[in-house]
Parts: C-alpha cells; structure tokens; sequence
C-alpha cells in the first residue's frame, strides 16, 4: 500500500511549512533535528515532535527523521473534537508505545509490507494516544509564544492573529504598525522565511478549514467570515495552495489528504541504511517519558546561586533576628543576600539602637551578605560615618570579634540615579574606610535602553562589580509584567529580550540577580496563582536559575499592586516558598541533571530526585480532574539496585500549601497571635514517607497528582 502522509526526509534543511486540516508527528532517527516552530527554535534527538494544526515551520538541520501528517478525519472519525485542542507532546506518557508504532508502521512502508489493515491499525494506536494524552484545550492557548522578543515583527505577527477575519493588507498593517510596507516585508523573510502575503493566506486558508469541513456554511459564507473580497478568491488561493477547490477538498478522504512537502525519492541503498537505523532506535525506545534512569554519566556540575530576600523597613530587618520561625533562611548559608530597601536616612535614626546593631550582627555572623542601597553620594558618607564605622566599634566589644565580617556589608548602586563615574568616586571612597568590600548596580535602566548600555559596557568591566541587579518591577515593556499575562508562565521565563540583551553585553562572567520576580496568576485560573502552585515555582526558579546568579523575593508580602514572590504574608504565616525555601536552592550547590519535569542532584550523602505535576506546567489549567500520571525511578548501574532508604516529601494543595489551613481572605480579615501562628507552622508542612525500597526487585512508583510535586531522597 502506498501512503503520502508517511516519509522519510534526509536533506539538510527545509523551507518554511504551515501545516493545516491535521497534525505532524517529527521523529529524528538519526542525529539532531533543529526545527524553528513559529517563532521558537527547537532541536530534538530521541522524542517525538508535534507541530500542530495552522502552525509554521521550517527544518534548520537534519540527517534522517520520519514524517508523519495525520489529517484531522482520523480524530474526528474517532470523536474527538480535533479543532478545539492543540497538542503538546510533552504532556505525552506513553512516549514508548507511541515511537514503537511509529517506527514499526515505517518498516512496514519501507518493506513493502504495508497493508490498509495495517495502516489503520497503527494510525489508530497513535490518534489514542494523542488524543488521550496531548491535548490542550485551545481556549487555553490564546499565546504560546513571546513574540516580543522580536520586536517589530513580534506586534506585526500579534495583529495578524487579532485581526484574522479582517481584510489584511502590507498598507493597512503599515498604517497601523507605522512602518513601511517593505519593511514588513523584509521582516517577515528575515524572521520567518516566508513573505507576508503567504504568511497572511495561508494562517487564513488553515483557520477556515473548520467551518468547511464541518459542512454547516457555504464557501460565500466561509469567504466572508474571514475577510476574502469574494468567494472565487478565496477558492482561487484555496486551489492555489492545496490543489483542489475548497469543494473538492470537501470530498477527500483522510487516506487521500497529505502535507505538500518537498519530499526526496528515496534509493534502495538509502532504505536499507534507514531499516538499520530504525533497528537500532526500536531497541533503544522502552524508556517512556515516565521513566527515570538515574545515572552518574547524566550529571554536570551547576553553579553556585543565591536568594535575594528583599525587605523594606526596620522591623522587617528586626524580625530576621527576633522571629525564632524565620532564622531558618539565614543560618550558615553564604548564598543569601538580604537587600534592604531602606532609605538610608531610616537606618540612620535607628542606628543607634541595640537591636538594629544586633540584627545586622545576625545576618553577618550567619554568613549571610547584608546589602545597602545607594542612590547619591550623601548616603555613603551616613553609611560610612553614622552606620559602618559606629557598627565596627561595637563589633569590637564582642568577644567573637571578626573584623572578616565587616565584609559582608556590600554596597549597591543604581545607575539611574547616579552616573557611572560618580559611583566609581564613591568605590574609592568605600575602599579607603575598608577593603575586600563586594559592590552591586541596578542595571534595570540599561535593559530599558540597550543603546546606553553597550555605551557603558568597557567602564562596567573595568570597574568589576561583584553582581549586577535587574529589577523586574523596573523593567519597562517587554518585560514580565502586564504585557504578558496572557503568556504561560514556561514562556515568561525563558526571558528572551533580556538574555538577548545580556548576551550582547558579554557581562556572563559576573552575577545577574533578578529582583521582584512577580507573583502571576495562572494564565487559565485567576484564583491561582505562581506562590500556590508547587510545580510552577520550582519550575520558575530552575528556569531562572538557569539564566542569573539569583532571584530575588520578598521576606513579607507587600501589598503595593505589584506583588512578587513572597516567603510570608502580611499576617505572618509562611508560604509555600517559605516552605520550600532550602529544597528551592539546594540543587544549585550539587551536580545536577535537568529534565522538564524533573531534577535529579547528586549530594553527598544521597541523590533527591524533584518530580514535578507536568500538565499545569504545560498549559496552567485548573483541571483537578487532570490525568492520572505515574514515574518510575530506577538507578541504570545494576549494583546500585539495592534496598535504599527513601526520604520523600510531597507538597500540593493540601501539604505544605497555607490556603488549604487558612483562605486568604480569613488571614486577611482577623489578627493572629503569635502563639496561633506558631502552631499553624507546625501543621502545615509537606506530607513525609520513610520508608525503604528494593530497587533490585523493582522501580520505585510515584503517582503525580494535581499541582503536586514530590522531592524524593535516596539515601546512598
């Protein structure tokens, strides 16, 4: 039986492609397959890729991968409402079955062994599992892309897809956007490989094939709905783009529909080699995605990162030192930095008492950093005359006096209040009171203006600072604000303006912290938001991690408008981020390996293994009727399949999670002694198991509910 949605493609590279009426399944057999997905560049080596219905794409870099088109008859025929979803093969469990079908229903077509029987026997198999297991609902979906990392081109794609049913011209774009319409042009070849008129068509002519296929309008109708002058025209481009009338695709069946692609005739030597190659990728395809092979050969080392914790008055910083709860976040931890947003004047007219001298005591002697903020010259000579040096004398009547500790007081700068060569004076000045000091700057105005900042970029080096600040409360459009809050967290956080911008300024060597990392709500459930969902915070700090030396929280919420992560509300009690606080940062001191899902850190006593709940963190739903999903852990080296002793915490709605004790809006409407505070503390706390298990007789099962996830540690 002959097919034209199954091939193989071995060129290099491929031109731009919208796929439409169906969905594409990539999978690479050999070597890497690079392929940028709408705006996104992707590369993948052992999974399967989906590229959904009305989404364009071009191949970057192949060797050999199989491409299989399933029109949306095989879903529909079978009851599923494929217009209405997207799917995303992340969210894909049954990873093995469905590469095994693949690849077996290739051999078949390779071998000539391919009956209908056949055929529909594995097309089947592999619609269940997407259906099943990929799909995302696409009222969901409104943004899976930051387009406003591409600047021009990224408001140009925004009001294509706003104005889809409009009539869209280069001229009416260009009235709007204010450019001229070559600029578009040359927009639309440079980011995307295909010219506007295409881009437009086509995105048109793929929208529009639910109402033609459900058969309840007429072409006029359909032409109408989507902006065509008349309906010949839209049947024109129709045929022009699929080679058939818009009636004529009407009668197609799901065995006669393809993807109109450049596919290469393929020799018999070429075939062979492929056989071999499927051969060997059958073989090594029973890992399914909730498989987790724990294997020395996977770590690599990490840096050091720190947490910022930002505070705003004097009894915040007094409450570090008398809050017997919160002495946790600062004991013998070198990777904190407490960064007072304090006028300096405040600190000046508290100085002189006992408990500010003793909290500042506290910090340091933890080997925590104490971080001052400097907006003019003024507040050095109070830092240094009527804070540091009074702070040095009193150092000196304690019988642990360390003159060492001096050290972790570091200064930090904003260079949107003083100029570049006033905060080079001030340095010097600081350095004449004390050496071996550490300074910071708030560079946030610089990644508003790129252009002042390749300006400063040699006197930035030269001067050296020990960590550079970006504060995202400062950041102007495009930021991880407002302008993104149709955006999936994943998204916001692959911080694609600003690593641009970092990337061009070669300051990788030094520190980046993020400041006020914002608190969003879930995209899909606005009585969610990032602090009350496990999976999405961890996910937030690896990502973040990932791109700067630290991320910055709040120790109590501020209630400003503007709200970031926070480690306590204002009522006192402890967040989830509390909760979390050291499992949050211990993997940055480790040999890690990282999975979108899951982590694994090799410490020294024992391997913690951080699964996370994927599906919120693929589409943010407020589903807790979400699939149930299942890992298995295993270690690949057999001598290590022994009985090992588990240490798991779970945390979710219920565990460790405040709302599930207490609502917001009680903690908000009646005061709470301290003495209640404390034993709530007590109670909420993540669900513990010990227990041991023999990994030599099996893997370790872990059901991953709703919004949960689970940090398993396997004692060595």
């Amino acid at each position: 039986m002959e097919v034209q949605c199954l091939n193989i493609i071995s060129k290099k590279f491929y031109p731009t492609k919208r796929v439409t009426d169906g969905l594409l399944l990539l999978l690479p057999i050999k070597g890497v397959l690079e392929i940028q997905q709408f705006t996104a560049n992707v590369k993948i080596d052992t999974e399967v890729l989906i590229v959904n219905h009305t989404e364009i794409f071009s191949i970057k870099r192949n060797e050999t991968t199989i491409l299989l088109y399933i029109a949306s008859d095989w879903f529909l025929e079978r009851g599923y409402s494929f217009f209405d979803y997207q799917y995303n093969s992340k969210l894909i469990q049954s990873t093995a079955q469905l590469t095994k079908s693949l690849i077996e229903l290739t051999k078949h077509y390779l071998n000539h062994t391919l009956s209908c029987d056949i055929y529909e026997n594995y097309m089947v198999k592999i619609v269940e599992i997407i259906a099943n297991e990929a799909k995302v609902d696409s009222n969901y979906l409104p943004q899976q892309t930051d387009n406003s990392y591409f600047g021009i081109t990224g408001e140009i794609l925004d009001y294509v897809s706003r104005n889809l049913k409009q009539p869209l011209t280069l001229k009416s774009i260009a009235n709007h956007i204010f450019i001229s319409q070559s600029n578009i042009s040359s927009q639309f070849y440079s980011k995307l490989d295909m010219n506007f008129k295409t881009y437009v068509d086509t995105l048109k002519l793929a929208t529009s094939m639910k109402e033609l296929l459900n058969g309840q309008y007429t072409i006029g109708e359909i032409s109408d709905l989507y902006g065509f002058s008349s309906a010949a025209l839209y049947s024109k481009k129709f045929k022009q783009y699929y080679g058939y009338t818009p009636n004529q695709y009407r009668k197609l069946t799901k065995y006669n529909k393809n993807l109109y692609y450049p596919y290469e005739t393929l020799d018999d030597t070429f075939k062979d080699q492929v056989k071999s190659q499927l051969t060997t990728k059958l073989a090594n395809s029973d890992v399914q995605n909730n498989e987790i092979t724990i294997c020395s050969d996977y770590f690599s080392d990490n840096r050091n990162s720190s947490i910022i914790i930002q505070i705003y008055t004097i009894t915040e910083l007094y409450q570090l030192y008398t809050d017997p709860k919160m002495s946790y976040l600062i004991e013998n931890d070198n990777q904190v930095y407490i960064y007072c947003n304090i006028n300096v004047k405040v600190f000046q007219k508290y100085i002189s008492e006992q408990q500010t001298y003793k909290a500042i005591d506290f910090i340091i002697k933890n080997n925590a950093h104490l971080v001052l903020q400097v907006y003019e010259s003024q507040d050095i000579e109070i830092y240094l005359n009527q804070i540091c040096r009074p702070y040095a004398t009193y150092l000196q009547t304690s019988t642990n006096f360390n003159q060492d500790l001096l050290n972790k007081i570091t200064y930090c700068f904003d260079l949107s209040t003083m100029p570049i060569k006033e905060i080079y004076r001030n340095i010097i000045k600081i350095r004449q009171f004390r050496e071996n000091v550490k300074f910071g700057i708030d560079i946030t105005q610089l990644f508003n203006e790129p252009d002042t900042f390749k300006m400063l970029e040699v006197q930035l080096k030269r001067i050296g600072f020990d960590y550079y600040c970006v504060d995202n409360q400062k950041l102007s459009t495009p930021n991880l604000n407002d302008s993104h809050e149709m955006l999936l967290t994943k998204e916001i956080f692959k911080f694609n303006y600003i690593r641009k911008i970092m990337s061009e300024m070669c300051l990788e060597e030094r520190h980046y912290f993020l400041l006020n990392v914002r608190n969003n709500f879930l995209v899909h459930d606005e009585s969610m938001n990032i602090i009350e969902s496990p999976p999405l915070l961890v996910g937030v700090f690896k990502r973040i991690l990932k791109h700067f030396s630290g991320i910055g929280v709040d120790l109590i919420q501020q209630m400003n408008g503007n709200e970031s992560l926070y480690l306590y509300d204002k009522s006192g009690f402890r967040t989830l981020v509390g909760s979390m606080f050291h499992r949050l940062i211990e993997k940055t001191r480790y040999k890690v390996y990282e999975h979108d899902f899951y982590t694994i850190i090799d410490q020294v006593d024992k391997i913690s293994v951080y699964i996370s709940d994927w599906q919120i963190m693929e589409n943010e739903v407020s589903n807790r009727h979400a699939t149930k999903m299942s890992v298995n852990i295993n270690f690949k080296d057999l001598k290590l399949r022994k009985k090992h002793l588990i240490f798991k915490e779970t945390y979710n709605n219920v565990h460790g999670n405040i709302n599930c004790v207490i609502p917001g809006n009680l903690r908000e409407k009646y005061q709470w002694s301290d003495l209640f505070i404390e034993k709530i503390e007590a109670y909420n706390k993540p669900l513990i198991n010990v227990f041991e298990h023999p990994f030599n007789d099996k893997s370790l099962s872990v059901a991953i509910d709703y919004n949960t996830v689970h940090i398993i540690d396997i004692y060595k």
